[in-house]
């Protein structure tokens, strides 16, 4: 047990509370203080996201106010990490962290296989340093510096310094006050420093200085900064974990709503894609190392699609960032489809005493067939019916009306009342929000019945009515609403206007279609998909490029129909038998590829050795030595 432990900082690395620890302990050897800490020189310095807490505890003096959980939390970056990660697997990761797994986080979370790689020197802003040494006596190491696109310190908007100070081996801890630095790229006074070494720091150099250029565009500037101050509150919130398809759900819903997937989810890849590097730009991507290629295999194409894989947490913040998508949303709204916001809509008829007001429940969705863009039907209890395209992209959009569908009774009892006014028929246009052209439509209706438009009605009138369409409904019990107002139209249409809740609730339900599905002739089917299935077999097998696997995924996307192959085949006995019989294994197609192979080799005029069919063929490590052996049998 240490008799003494530093108190963190606000964001301080814990690598650099360890540092501060083992300046202040007096101890000459950096395993001392290891062996001090955890009772064992093995446990290495690391950086990022270190292990060993619950045994680091346990050394602490009485009555510390640490655990293991909110040290991870508050001074690793685990909350960076693993904030995109599912619940099991993030607790899985905490709970590594916390015991002696420490080997297996970094794999755990993704890192290891991300094209994303982090710089192994610690980074610091000068500003803060200085602002710390005097506020607290010494400077630190901040969480937010070390993160992996984080070129500029968010709170005072400068380029970060990149420390020479590396850890001379595993055990090592340098903190930040007895650092020994190095500039970006140049010193303050514009010359380039003299220990500056081409080989440690030109990547990163680079990268600072491209993106100290990019951010004097002011747009660029304000999306880089936004997206440093999202890293910074991943680093400080705490958002619940959540499934991997939750975040895939709403940058697709996300996607739909921009017009950039249809109403099925399917996004459209390649307008995401131009729009996407549209609001980047391809040479900030790639200081952000999340360039996006035009193979179907680019990251941006696969975070929206159902997968099993973790993305860089640096990658979703980059397509929330398009996406117009705050964190709070991210993390905790149900990912919904709302393009035009969330209910009660405002209702738009300037005659309605609640004009301008969220009122309005009733709204329906339809897509439009060539652009797929949604168009929202709003329906007021005044009457009143609208419609818009949308989705809406901004607040006033909400007050945006396409078409008016049905003016209804208030609008037209208000038409009556400025009508008796002796007022202009421009006048009333300008009050009531309409065309001039609707004004006289709707005047000439209202002169010819103006109790109509202008008197309240009658109980009386409203019940004659009712009764009227119940016992329309009572001697027509077999048919629908819409044969039914075919059958009185006018009797209907009143209703509609005057009483249409009434109506809705006493009339026929919508009848569920059900549609006959009709029988497929399997044996016709069956020969038709066998002689495609032969053909591409046949192209595969003859073709003079790399070849190409035989199998039943790849076949039914060379045919269209991949889709009845995967669920239908037992339906088709020819197909099946035949494709079973053609399909490989994967050795059978490796050493097909190095028949292949040694045939290339043999045309180009080289000597056929063993490792030239290898590469020729792509196949290594593991696979290739034991083809070796099976390929010595089959000389």
């Amino acid at each position: 047990m240490v008799a003494f432990f530093p108190t963190p900082f606000p964001d301080e690395l814990f690598y650099s509370v360890l540092a501060r620890f083992h300046s202040k302990s007096g101890n000459i050897s950096p395993k001392a203080t290891i062996m001090d800490l955890y009772g064992t020189t093995t446990v290495t310095a690391v950086i990022d996201l270190p292990a060993h807490f619950d045994v680091l505890i346990g050394h602490l003096p009485v009555h510390h106010p640490y655990t293991a959980e909110k040290l991870i939390k508050a001074h690793t970056l685990y909350p960076f990490y693993s904030a995109f990660l599912p619940p099991q697997r993030a607790n899985l990761v905490l709970e590594s962290m916390k015991s002696n797994l420490g080997h297996s986080v970094h794999n755990r979370l993704g890192i290891m296989a991300s094209s994303i790689s982090a710089d192994k020197t610690l980074k610091f802003c000068r500003k803060c340093f200085e602002e710390d040494t005097t506020r607290w006596g010494e400077a630190y190491w901040h969480r937010i510096h070390q993160i992996s696109g984080v070129y500029i310190c968010p709170i005072h908007k400068t380029p970060l310094c990149r420390s020479r100070s590396l850890p001379i081996n595993r055990h090592q801890f340098i903190p930040a006050c007895q650092g020994d630095y190095l500039q970006t790229v140049q010193d303050n006074n514009g010359n380039r420093n003299d220990d500056y070494n081409p080989r440690e720091s030109s990547t990163w150099d680079n990268a600072v200085t491209k993106i100290t250029a990019l951010v004097d565009d002011d747009e660029l500037s304000t999306r880089y900064l936004r997206l440093v101050d999202n890293v910074d509150k991943l680093l400080h919130s705490s958002y619940p974990n959540r499934p991997m398809e939750w975040f895939a759900n709403h940058y697709v819903q996300r996607l739909m709503d921009m017009g950039l997937a249809n109403v099925h989810g399917h996004v459209r890849q390649a307008e995401f894609r131009q729009a996407f590097l549209s609001y980047y730009g391809e040479p900030f991507l790639e200081i952000m190392q999340s360039s996006v290629s035009e193979r179907e295999d680019n990251w941006l194409q696969a975070i929206v699609r159902k997968h099993r894989k973790t993305f860089h947490p640096l990658r979703h913040l980059l397509l929330a960032q398009f996406l117009d998508m705050s964190l709070d949303d991210l993390f905790t709204r149900e990912p919904v489809n709302q393009p035009f916001g969330a209910p009660p809509w405002l209702c738009l008829n300037p005659a309605a005493d609640h004009y301008l007001q969220p009122v309005v429940e009733d709204l329906s969705i339809r897509y439009d067939s060539k652009t797929k863009s949604p168009i929202g039907t709003f329906a007021c209890s005044c009457g009143f019916v609208y419609a818009r395209k949308g989705p809406d992209a901004n607040s006033d959009d909400k007050y945006r009306i396409g078409r008016i569908k049905t003016f209804g009774v208030v609008w037209e009892r208000k038409l009556g009342e400025l009508l008796k006014e002796n007022l202009s028929l421009r006048e009333i246009a300008r009050r009531l929000r309409v065309d001039v052209n609707t004004v006289k439509k709707y005047a000439d209706v209202a002169q010819q019945s103006p109790r109509h438009v202008s008197s309240p009605i009658s109980d009386d009138l409203r019940e004659r009515q009712r009764q009227a369409w119940l016992e329309l409904v009572k001697l027509n019990e077999q048919k629908s609403r819409t044969e039914l107002r075919k059958t009185n139209t006018a009797l209907y249409t009143w209703l509609y206007r005057n009483d249409r809740r009434w109506l809705m609730e006493h009339s026929p339900k919508p009848m569920r279609v059900i549609a006959t599905k009709s029988r497929v002739d399997w044996g016709k089917r069956d020969k038709e998909i066998l002689a495609l299935v032969q053909t591409e077999v046949t192209r595969i097998l003859t073709s003079e490029g790399k070849p190409e696997r035989i199998s039943i995924s790849r076949i039914g996307k060379r045919v269209g129909c991949l889709s009845l192959l995967e669920k239908h085949l037992d339906k088709m006995p020819k197909t099946k038998s035949y494709l079973e019989s053609v399909r490989e294994r994967v050795e059978d197609f490796q050493m097909r590829r190095i028949k292949w192979a040694m045939q290339e080799i043999e045309r180009e005029g080289l000597d056929i050795q063993w490792w030239r069919i290898v590469r020729k063929a792509g196949i290594r490590g593991r696979a290739a030595e034991q083809l070796r052996e099976r390929f010595e049998l089959q000389k």
